[in-house]
């Protein structure tokens, strides 16, 4: 039987780097907003971790063919999609993040395909970032 604070380590650990995500996006905001508008995309490759700064970052992964799947919203509830990439950026410049790949980019498009549909979203346990990065490690 596990404790029940065997699983408070890993709260912890999210909602403080999704805090210190928070913090350092309100610092480069003007910055990210001009290059959000006026930079240019980089060249993707399956399996990339992008984002788009619109307000603040939002994540997704690429899986080619110029497709992302990501956390959305849907009827103001989010919800695990694939949206082209053209949709995805929504006029914005996409980053590529350099987030750790412990898998090949087949097997993290494969764990991204396995939750289409999913609409689990909490802003500190469960956005988009966490789905990028439990897709690529």
């Amino acid at each position: 039987m596990n404790h029940p604070l065997s699983g408070l380590g890993e709260v912890i650990k999210k909602a403080t780097k999704t805090a210190v995500n928070a913090f350092e996006s309100s610092r480069a905001a003007p910055i990210k907003a001009a290059k959000a508008y006026f930079g240019t995309d980089p060249h993707l490759e399956n399996g990339d971790h992008i984002s788009v700064y619109c307000g603040y970052t939002h994540h997704g992964l690429y899986i080619g063919n110029g497709m992302v799947i990501h956390y959305s919203k849907s009827n103001g509830k989010g919800i695990i999609q694939m949206d082209s990439l053209v949709t995805f950026k929504n006029g914005k410049t996409i980053e590529k993040r350099h987030s750790s790949l412990k898998r090949s980019r087949d097997e993290a498009i494969n764990k991204a395909y396995s939750r289409l549909g999913e609409s689990e979203y909490n802003l500190i346990f469960n956005n988009c970032e966490h789905f990028v990065t439990w897709c690529r490690c």
